[in-house]
């Protein structure tokens, strides 16, 4: 039996029986049934890398798995495997999700492009990722500490002078930690900790507590390497467009959420007082 995603996928995505219309050009026949041009090229604009290459030869690769495709939903049907539950029941989280993705879509289609001022504001709000961008060697220690012990650590932290002199302090703490070395560009690090680290100089580290313990970075080593605007304005137009986007899904979903009646039963069930999720947006996604 075929797997039954394939199918799904299958008789989702349209290789089926489709009659071509005058205005839509036959790439291939299949028995009884015809895929198009306009499929192939769908086909393609779904996948990103195939997408970007526009050859002759990346469009025959798509349109002989679009045949093969095509040739499984018809021995699929041949087996009225159309009335399985399993495909039933995916072709119909399927199409939920298509729509809801084009409702999201069809929100922010009219959103415009940010300006150049918003571009100029968030470069210049973001010193350590922009003009004061630095390329970092790092020590992390990850400490197994009681919530007793932060106080401590703290201390060890600002008194330590180097990667050498915390290590020495920790030893004598008792305190058991790992530890390890990593190169680290400012953009890879999280908003967070890039704003406690590009404060700080070589040699100097900072105490981040977590659920089990703590987390403490060092500036091992910091070679500035800044970007200028020019450098960055399509990437941030394109993070600031991405996230505009993202809070109008996130607005428009919650309208809905507000105006529909749910009610959540069985083991789903919560009290009166529970809160809501938050609205997810299946479509619209902000760059991190």
């Amino acid at each position: 039996m075929l797997p039954i995603l394939a199918i799904i996928c299958t008789l989702v995505v349209g290789c089926s029986r489709e009659t071509a219309s005058s205005a839509t050009q036959v790439a291939a026949k299949v028995n009884d049934s015809e895929i198009s041009v306009h499929q192939v090229q769908h086909a393609l604009q779904r996948r990103p890398r195939a997408a970007a290459d526009q050859s002759a030869a990346a469009s025959q690769r798509t349109l002989d798995v679009l045949v093969e495709q095509e040739l499984a939903a018809q021995a699929a049907r041949a087996q009225g495997l159309e009335r399985d539950p399993r495909v039933v029941q995916g072709m119909e989280a399927a199409k939920r999700d298509l729509l809801a993705r084009a409702y999201q879509e069809q929100l922010v289609e009219n959103e415009r492009s940010p300006t150049a001022e918003e571009i100029d504001a968030y470069y210049e709000s973001k010193p350590a990722l922009f003009s004061k961008r630095r390329l970092y060697t790092l020590q992390e220690f990850a400490v197994a500490a009681t919530e007793g012990d932060q106080s401590r650590l703290q201390d060890m932290v600002n008194d330590a002078r180097n990667v050498e002199d915390l290590v020495r302090r920790l030893r004598l703490s008792g305190l058991t930690y790992q530890t390890r070395q990593l190169a680290q560009s400012a953009e890879d690090l999280p908003m967070g900790i890039l704003e406690a680290v590009a404060a700080l100089e070589e040699g100097r580290s900072v105490l981040l507590p977590t659920g089990s313990g703590a987390r403490i970075v060092t500036i091992v080593r910091a070679t500035v390497a800044p970007l200028s605007r020019k450098q960055v304005a399509n990437s941030i137009a394109a993070y600031l467009n991405a996230e505009r986007k993202r809070k109008v899904v996130a607005q428009g979903m919650q309208a809905l959420r507000n105006a529909a009646k749910i009610e959540y039963q069985g083991s789903f069930a919560r009290p009166a007082t529970a809160q809501p999720l938050a609205a997810h947006a299946t479509g619209v996604a902000a760059t991190p």
